[in-house]
């Protein structure tokens, strides 16, 4: 039995027992010895339950009763009581939770069923109704109650013969009513009928309580819930009262019934009950009143109600399953592993009507091609459901179901259609649905039968031509039953195989069945009816009678209503039938033609008849904007008054502005009577006379109503004929006061021209209201649709349109129930920008189902005659036939200030506009705020940005005589040319400090310490311990503390810190040590480092000892880092941060970056409008700093100076956010820091724009970068000068005129421009026509020559660390080169110079012979990008070049030094021959134009791109590892059970398990691409694979640096940490090379070589760089994508960013594949917009770079699925992996596993040859090596590696007990010749043992490479088996 144990996570957190039982244990105690003292009753209670315990033992002794008995009694008291403490506690818990459930049901019902009129607006709210039937429902439930007694109680004892007397006893419905939830009444329904949908909810508290008087047993319901939908229909409609005639009510789908039973368990054991549930009875109620059931309720006598209760259907749908395909995959095999198919079947549903498929055998796509008929009963609301499942022998998987209105099949008549799933994952179904309606004539019925013959089903039932309604009304004369007895008559029935049965009328001979059948029928002509009436035990008949529906089709309107007389039955027997028959006919003309309408022409028909264009009113597009500028008051009436009047105050006034119904309101000007609103209004009016603008001024009062200020009106028609008007006016019913107001009525042109001139001065317009002129107005006339889609019930829907522009939106009416609407309604809207705003036409039924929608960007129009659109346009989301016709005219708007402005934009002259004298309280508000004339605005701000746009102040400018002799006109033009000067005053560059950027970095590298003193003492201090040292550095306020190192007074740190410092410091660096302890750390030492010494040393590396303390000494390096302005520089230091790895995760900088913050200029006003109180804050990376908070300005001045630090400037961006206290933004700037590369001395100084301000808006700031020139750097570069430099010795000592002016032309090529034409003629005839690629400048010929000869025949004469002025690039490089020269004067050995070039990504030239000795250092791989950048730099291999870039830098002035410095923005074009030169200016100017308006041509990489290399790792095996799996408690030592895992940086790899060896062979190979950091370790441990945890069984390590050293290692590792035991292991760094030659040699290895691990060598790497893409498709909605690109090749994807939208985004991403084979391998890169909306792909196979020069890819390439014009530039570039290895497989050699060398068992006889196939013959073999006396059962196993498949599997029969067997057996492969040489067959000898034999299952084994074979000669040898390894 089980224990209960409480749960421990519903009683106390966990481990929360252990730590409160040692407090429980006390007071258990306590309680036990208390109630043994204190209550001795307790103790002989006790003592008295024992003896009743042990009673009957002591009786069952007595009485010598069997021992089992007694144990018996025990386990059947003991089960009791479990059962009953098991049956209270599920009781206890259920009562608990009862509470809970019954709330969340509640809620859960409250939330599911909402009212339908909630979910579905056309149905209606009906409150009045529940009122009603509130009151009247006692009467209802008397009627309910008729009903259950009367109806429905016979039905019941008529469904068993046990329930034959059943009767309800009590029947009573409650106090709480139905609800109706909501009414629908359709419109649509045939005339002389109402029909309504009725939602109903009853949740009523009813009790009836049933009897079953044969078995005593009494039962009872307590609660009934029903929801569902009721159809009610009136009908027939009268003339007299109650205009119906009767009421028809149904559920056409079956409701939500839920019956709360009681008594039901004694009810259900009732013999003949067990196996009926209380679903039979909820479906046998439910189904009374669902289709094809119905209730009718006549209300006028003499009505024929078997029409209404059995009316004929409304027509029959011919259902064709077709097929279906995608589903989902439910049978899986080896539970889930393997992945199966399914067996689908389909469910078909038509309310009761239902029919199953056949279903297939393991397929997801089945080919049904089945046929079904249904009868269709009512439409709309009768649905089809398909529902597919998965045959399964226990239960059935689901698959998917679709659902669909038969009102929409009825309008259609035909669909053929797939059908999307739903509640599935992937699958849809194909039907083809046809409505066949009901004809009652026989015209037609023979061309029904002759195309019913065409009909192809596979079902067993044909098409059916007609059908059959028979009405089964009543019966009289039957004949008695045996013994004079009534009969209980019922009806069979039968056309053909089908019978139906009616229902039992009980005890009568005349009885009334009013039951109504229908039937299908194949042929009228041929087929009876047949009708049996029989008693209700259905063996005695009462009758017969048999129909021919021949006669049936003689009768008018196919109807036969008549009685008959019934055969084989009493004289008077006879039955009354009415018999209707109904021909089904699909009119294939009108299908036809509705197909036809929606194919390609129809658009052209429908266009015959459509009207073409649009015909609005005459009135349509004659409106104007008037736009009014409500500038100021002056002289207000003050409003406020204190002290009762007697001092008069101020006012706090605002304007209300009526016009044309439209009413603005200004804001609010505290305590002012001179107030500046500045205030902008624009309102859309006709040009109507009679209208007005009215305008009033109102003092605003907290507490009573605004006090009035006066009143003016203008007439629209003086505006209008004035066109514009700037005046004061004053205002009336006061005694003084006046308003400042424009008002312009605004010119319309349809002319685009204008539009740029408008968006200009749009653009410098600013209102304190945030209003902005509007540029154009848009009128759009709405006409008509055409062919919208129906609603989903299949009905017309009731279009109405909404268009959208903007924040503007307008509705049309909403149209009667058509599909073909007309508004001829008119709209406009105001366009601020028609270059960016779009209409958008939405089209939905009554708002909420959406029909389709159109979007037209307003620039559309722009390209149109007259701004004209008028035509009928698609719809998107409808179906492709649906249009809508529209008119879009747009006028742009073009104000009389845009006049002045052209002019002033053409010639620089004064406004004209004078500028007001105002009183002094007016002047101090305008100061702070700008202009508030426009034209004035425009003006200055024009003339500023004229002056800063013209950015070379060496051409002179025109005269300005003519502004001069302009300015007297005007009579205040001193002010407005004060207002300009201003502007222009501003300086354009910033003022720094002298000691900005004079900063320096302090670099601090941690090491390590030794010899530190012990603090933490054992004993007391008897015994030493050890120390717990971390270390705290200080300098100039900032400290730095290191990690703790846990006991080890040799501690070892490595951790780096940086930090930014002036340039001249006067403090030191304090260092001091501790050891930690939980109390107090102890000290173990300091000393102190001048930081003067430090800078003046730059570079200190040395052990400094400790202070205070008797000895300890730590190892720092301190580097004062200087800062230099060569971009060339950078590479450097970011090889620098590759190559080194800090403790502390620290990473050195690359760059500082200085920023100076200036003033900014024209900022936004805050919401207030005032002034804002501007702060700058400052952000790059994880630094910020804010700057201080000016005073309310809005050109606020800071001239404040900060610096960051750089990781890496080609990723960083300095982000600047200028906010007004910090709370409310005021605009940004993003800066990336790798625009300041490309700038002269790396300094940008200058204004710049800010975003998310107005545009006038602009920042001044510094930002100088600067490089960190560690001298790490260098120490860097020595490995790498050393195998460079000897190649480059040789050729230098030689006469040095001609090999140097080869290379010397390319350094030099970006700066000259004119050509040596006579010099370079030779040079570019030899081999040297690569490198010289642009034409020398002629005055460099002489300088050239004698600066070569000197520099390159001395090099070491220039001393080490000299720094030349203006180049500055070749400071120290020869001394530095010399020294490693002297040291490094033995010969190296080729592995060690490739070792060498590879960890900092130097690459030789792979072709040597192309380019000349002397220009060995210049590496063309890496491009001219570099050298154009930066062209005083010197080549990383030698000095060669460095002297004519000083001599140049020193002979030339500063402009041509500024050309030098100029960046080479297309240096990737140089790889091109040179266009014709052209003068200096020509080519200035030339370049700027192209740089402006065209694309690069190649892509920009980065200069690390392509560098990495890939690492394989060969897995072999291993021998003598430490046995971890002992037996019996390690007295028999076992084996293990090994497996490696291995770690490379942060991937790790894992090999399988060799289950007990100790010399496991693994046999596996790994592949990864890294970057050659030679510091990378790569781990490799080993463990014992246990069931709890795994044991270790030994570790090695090796630095990448060493693999990438020796290139290729094949050894055997020793294991540390263990005993014993080694690994041998294959360690290759795979060489890349861009020869396509040697793919060949590298695939035959892939083919040779097999793993277990089932990889593949990887033939060669794929580096590729997505630069950007251009003119990408726009969305579907008309934006810019977003768009972000996924690179796929294989199994391998990458996904880059997503830019921001734009159709030319940006990326500047690299990725790198493996590619196991180029000529088979294929790059898809697929484009899309934020990943979900695709705008375009490019497939680019592999083997297209394999033709290409160095198999690089660099262009642009055009876009499958997009735009003609959208291309994307990329870099593909593929290396070719030239393997050792592969070298080393095709001269036969290779890694050799040692635990292979085992001892042959045995050899084997094979022949290979080849004609037409592969023929391989297995004779025999010999020499086998067996442990069994009796022989072996042997077979051989034939596989053609390294496919393993069915189809290269082959084996023997097997032959018993033979040591040496005899096979002879043939075997044949379908390979060609050359497909056959790839192979290699691995013959394997096995044992045929049974499942317990302990035998090993394999022999032996020989593998064969075919390509050694001669197959077309034949060969037959014997091969050795050896022996099998795991």
């Amino acid at each position: 039995m089980a224990e209960k144990t409480p749960e421990p996570d519903r009683t106390t957190p966990e481990g929360s027992e252990e730590t409160k039982a040692p407090e429980e244990a006390p007071g258990r105690e306590e309680t036990a010895v208390r109630s043994r003292t204190i209550d001795p009753m307790a103790i002989l209670w006790t003592f008295g339950k024992c003896l009743t315990a042990l009673l009957p033992v002591y009786l069952a002794g007595y009485y010598r009763v069997s021992t089992s008995l007694v144990v018996f009694g025990l386990m059947v008291y003991s089960g009791w009581k479990h059962t009953r403490e098991a049956k209270e506690a599920r009781l206890k818990a259920a009562m608990q939770s009862l509470g809970e459930d019954q709330e969340s049901c509640s809620a859960s019902v409250a939330q599911r069923d909402l009212p339908a009129w909630v979910n579905f607006p056309d149905v209606e709210k009906v409150e009045w109704l529940n009122k009603v039937i509130q009151q009247a429902w006692p009467y209802i439930g008397q009627y309910l109650e008729k009903l259950l007694t009367e109806s429905i109680a016979p039905s019941l004892r008529a469904s068993s013969s046990h329930l034959q007397t059943l009767s309800f006893t009590k029947v009573d419905f409650g106090d709480k009513p139905m609800k109706v939830v909501g009414v629908k009444a359709h419109t649509e329904n045939e005339k002389g009928q109402i029909l309504l949908d009725v939602y109903i909810s009853y949740v009523g508290n009813v009790e009836i309580n049933v009897e079953v008087k044969r078995y005593f047993c009494k039962a009872g319901v307590k609660g009934i819930q029903l929801h569902g939908m009721m159809r009610v229909i009136l009908e027939p409609l009268i003339g007299n009262v109650p205009i119906v005639g009767a009421v028809t009510m149904f559920f056409i789908r079956r409701p939500k019934l839920e019956i709360n039973w009681t008594g039901l368990t004694n009810l259900l054991d009732i013999p003949g009950l067990d196996v009926m549930s209380d679903t039979k009875i909820m479906d046998a109620i439910a189904s009374f009143l669902v289709l094809p059931n119905r209730l009718t309720v006549p209300l006028v006598p003499d009505l024929q109600v078997a029409q209404l209760r059995c009316p004929l259907p409304r027509g029959v749908v011919r259902i064709h399953l077709l097929e279906a395909e995608n589903l989902a995959a439910k049978d899986n095999y080896v539970k889930g592993v393997m992945a199966g198919m399914s067996d689908p079947y389909a469910l078909i549903r038509v309310g009761p009507q239902s029919f199953k498929s056949r279903h297939h055998d393991n397929t997801s796509s089945p080919k049904w091609a089945e046929m079904y008929e249904v009868i269709v009963h009512e439409v709309p609301g009768q649905e089809l459901e398909v529902e597919v499942y998965d045959k399964d022998p226990d239960k059935d998987d689901f698959l998917g179901r679709t659902k669909m209105d038969l009102g929409i099949v009825r309008k259609a008549r035909v669909i053929d259609e797939w059908f999307t799933l739903k509640d599935a994952d992937t699958g849809r179904v194909h039907l083809k649905l046809e409505w066949l309606t009901l004809e009652d004539n026989t015209e037609r019925l023979n061309q029904v039968l002759k195309r019913n013959e065409s009909v192809l089903s596979k079902t067993t039932d044909p098409p059916s031509a007609a059908i059959l309604a028979v009405y089964l009304d009543k019966a009289e004369a039957l004949p008695m039953k045996k013994g004079k007895k009534d009969p209980s008559p019922m009806v069979q029935l039968s056309v053909r195989d089908v019978t139906r049965e009616s229902r039992t009328c009980w005890d009568t001979v005349n009885p009334q069945w009013e039951d109504a059948f229908t039937f299908f029928i194949q042929d009228p002509q041929k087929q009876d009816i047949d009708i049996q009436v029989k008693d209700n035990d259905r063996v005695q008949s009462l009758g017969s009678l048999s129909i021919p529906l021949s006669r049936v089709l003689s009768c008018p309107q196919l109807s036969l209503n008549e009685w008959y007389n019934l055969d084989q039955s009493g004289p008077g027997s006879r039955i009354h039938i009415n018999t209707v028959l109904r021909v089904l006919w699909m009119d294939e003309h009108a299908v036809t033609s509705s197909l036809l309408s929606s194919g390609p022409g129809s658009a052209a028909k429908r266009g015959a008849s459509l009207p073409k264009h649009t015909s609005p009113d005459p009135s349509f597009a004659t409106e104007g904007v008037l736009r009014i500028h409500l500038l100021e008051g002056q002289d207000l009436v003050p409003k406020d008054n204190l002290m009762g009047g007697i001092v008069k105050g101020k006012s706090d006034p605002y304007v209300t502005i009526n016009v044309g119904g439209s009413t603005f309101k200004s804001h609010v000007i505290k305590e002012n009577l001179n107030p500046t609103w500045n205030e902008m209004y624009e309102v859309v009016m006709t040009d109507l006379p009679g209208q007005d603008v009215s305008l009033e001024v109102l003092d605003k009062d907290m507490d009573m109503k605004d006090d009035f200020m006066g009143r003016l009106k203008i007439k629209l028609s003086d505006i209008i004929k004035a066109q514009h008007i700037d005046e004061w006016f004053t205002l009336n019913d006061v005694k003084r006061g006046r308003i400042h107001l424009t008002l312009e009525w605004l010119p319309r042109v349809t002319q685009a021209d204008k539009l740029q001139q408008v968006l200009h001065y749009q653009a410098k317009s600013s209102y304190l209201n945030k209003a902005v002129p509007a540029a154009a107005l848009l009128f759009v006339y709405l006409e008509a649709a055409h062919d919208l889609p129906f609603k989903k019930s299949g009905k017309e829907p009731k279009v109405g349109a909404e268009l959208v522009v903007g924040g503007t939106s307008y509705k049309t009416t909403v149209c009667d129930r058509t599909n073909s609407p007309q508004w001829n309604e008119a709209f406009h809207f105001l366009v601020l920008d028609p270059m960016k705003q779009q209409l958008i036409v939405k089209l939905s039924h009554c708002w909420d189902f959406p029909l389709g929608s159109v979007v037209i960007p307003v620039k559309v129009l722009l390209s149109q005659s007259d701004l004209l659109l008028d035509q009928w346009l698609n719809l998107d989301g409808a179906s492709p036939e649906s249009q809508v016709l529209l008119r879009a005219q747009l006028k742009i708007l073009c104000p009389k200030v845009t006049e002045s402005f052209r002019e002033h934009s053409e010639t620089p002259a004064l406004p004209k506009t004078s500028i007001r004298e105002s009183k002094p309280e007016t002047e101090s508000v305008q100061k702070s705020s700008e202009p508030l004339v426009p034209v004035t605005i425009t003006s200055s701000v024009t003339a500023l940005e004229k002056k800063e746009s013209r950015k070379v102040p060496e051409a002179p400018e025109a005269p300005k005589a003519p502004e001069a002799q302009k300015a007297p006109e005007a009579p205040k033009a001193p002010e407005a040319r004060e207002v300009i000067s201003q502007a222009d005053v501003r300086p354009q560059h910033t003022s720094p400090d002298p000691s900005f950027s004079s900063e320096g970095v302090l670099r601090i590298h941690l090491l390590e310490a030794e010899n530190l003193i012990a603090k933490d003492n054992l004993m007391g201090g008897m015994v030493k311990g050890k120390s717990d040292p971390y270390v705290k550095i200080s300098v100039e306020g900032t400290t730095f503390k290191s990690h703790v190192i846990k006991e080890n007074l040799n501690p070892t740190w490595n951790e780096m810190y940086e930090l930014v410092l002036a340039s001249k410091p006067s403090s030191e660096v304090n260092v001091e040590l501790f050891d930690k302890d939980i109390d107090k750390d102890d000290f173990l030492g300091r000393f102190r480092v001048s930081l003067s010494e430090i800078v003046q040393t730059q570079y200190i590396d040395q052990w400094f000892t400790l202070n205070d303390v008797k000895h300890g000494r730590l190892h720092l390096v301190l580097e004062w880092v200087p800062t230099v302005t060569q971009p060339d520089k950078l590479q450097h230091a970011l090889q620098l941060r590759s190559i080194q790895s800090y403790q502390n995760k620290a990473s050195p900088s690359a760059a500082l970056l200085f920023v100076l913050v200036e003033r900014a200029h024209a900022l936004p006003m805050v919401k207030g409008g005032k002034e804002p109180k501007a702060g700058a804050e400052l952000v790059l990376g994880g630094t910020s700093y804010k700057t201080k908070v000016c005073d309310r300005s809005t050109s606020p001045e800071w001239g404040e100076a900060f610096h960051f630090l750089l990781h890496d400037p080609n990723e960083d961006t300095l982000i600047i956010k200028l906010s007004s206290g910090w709370d409310q933004p005021l605009g940004s700037l993003v800066l990336p820091t790798r625009e300041l590369l490309s700038k002269p001395e790396l300094l940008l100084d200058q204004w710049q724009s800010l975003d998310g301000a107005s545009p006038e808006s602009q920042i001044l700031l510094r930002a100088q970068l600067k490089i960190l020139a560690s001298k790490m750097d260098k120490r860097v570069e020595k490995p790498t000068e050393k195998p460079i430099e000897k190649p480059i010795e040789k050729p230098i000592e030689k006469p040095i005129e001609k090999p140097v002016e080869k290379p010397v032309e390319k350094p030099i090529e970006k700066p000259i421009e004119k050509p040596i034409e006579k010099p370079i003629e030779k040079p570019v005839e030899k081999p040297v026509e690569k490198p010289v690629e642009k034409p020398i400048e002629k005055p460099i010929e002489k300088p050239i020559e004698k600066p070569i000869e000197k520099p390159v025949q001395k090099p070491a004469e220039k001393p080490a660390g000299a720094d030349t002025s203006m180049g500055g690039k070749s400071e120290t490089r020869p001394a530095p080169s010399q020294e490693i020269k002297q040291e490094t004067k033995p010969t190296p050995r080729l592995n060690e110079l490739v070792a060498f070039t590879v960890p900092v990504a130097v690459k030789l030239p792979e072709e040597p012979h192309r380019v000349p000795a002397a220009d060995v250092s210049h590496d063309p791989s890496l491009g001219t990008k570099d050298s154009s950048k930066a062209p005083h730099s010197a080549p990383v291999g030698g000095a060669s070049k460095e002297p004519i870039t000083t001599t140049e830098s020193a002979s030339k002035g500063n402009n041509e030094q500024k050309q030098l410095d100029k960046p080479a923005e297309h240096s990737h074009e140089e790889l091109h021959p040179p266009a014709p030169v052209k003068p200096p200016a020509a080519e200035e100017k030339r370049e700027t134009t192209s740089s402006a308006h065209s694309l690069p041509q190649h892509s920009s990489p980065d200069a690390s791109f392509g560098s990495q290399g890939v690492l394989r790792i060969h897995l072999l095996e291993a021998q003598n590892l430490v046995a971890m799996d002992s037996l019996m408690g390690g007295m028999v030592k076992g084996k293990s059970d090994p497996y490696v895992k291995i770690s490379v940086g942060g991937t790790t790899f894992k090999s399988h398990v060799i289950k007990e060896n100790l010399n496991p062979t693994w046999n596996e190979m790994y592949e990864m691409i890294l970057s050659p950091d030679p510091n990378l370790e790569v781990k490799f441990e080993l463990y014992d694979k246990d069931i709890d945890s795994d044991d270790f069984l030994g570790r090695l390590k090796t630095k990448l640096g060493d693999v990438i050293r020796s290139q290729y290692t094949d050894e055997w590792f020793t294991l540390s940490d263990v005993k014993h035991g080694r690994l041998h292991l294959v360690l290759e760094w795979v060489p890349t090379v861009t020869q396509p030659d040697k793919l060949q040699q590298v695939l035959q290895m892939q083919n040779a070589q097999s793993y277990q691990n089932k990889t593949s060598p990887s033939a060669a790497l794929l580096f590729i760089l997505i630069e950007r893409a251009h003119a990408l498709p726009l969305k579907k909605s008309g934006k810019e994508p977003k768009a972000g690109a996924e690179l796929v090749l294989g199994a391998t994807s990458y996904k880059t960013k997503v830019c921001d939208r734009s159709t030319s985004p940006q990326w500047h991403e690299a990725f790198s594949f493996l590619v196991h084979d180029p000529s088979k391998d294929m790059l898809v890169i697929k484009l899309s917009s934020g990943w979900d909306q695709p705008v375009g792909s490019l497939v680019l196979p592999m083997r297209e770079l394999l033709s290409q020069p160095e198999l690089l890819l660099d262009r642009w390439l055009s876009l499958d699925g997009a735009l003609p014009e959208s291309r994307i530039l990329l870099r593909a570039q593929l290396k070719v992996l030239n393997s050792k290895m592969a070298s080393l497989m095709a001269l036969g050699a290779g890694p050799v596993l040692s635990n292979k060398q085992a001892a042959t068992t045995g050899q084997i006889r094979i022949s290979l040859s080849h004609q037409r196939k592969l023929a391989v013959v297995v004779h025999g073999c010999r020499s086998l090596v067996s442990s069994s006396k009796e022989g072996l059962d042997t077979y051989v196993s034939l596989i053609l590696l390294p496919d393993k498949n069915k189809a290269t599997k082959r084996k023997t029969a097997v032959k018993k007990k033979d040591l040496e067997p005899e096979f002879n057996e043939r075997f044949e492969f379908d390979l060609s010749a050359d497909d056959a040489r790839q192979r290699v067959l691995s013959v394997c000898l096995k044992h045929s043992s049974s499942f317990m034999s302990r035998d090993k299952d394999v022999l032996g084994q020989v593998q064969i490479d075919l390509a050694q074979i001669d197959l077309l000669s034949g060969v037959t040898q014997w091969f050795d088996l050896k022996e099998e390894n795991n």
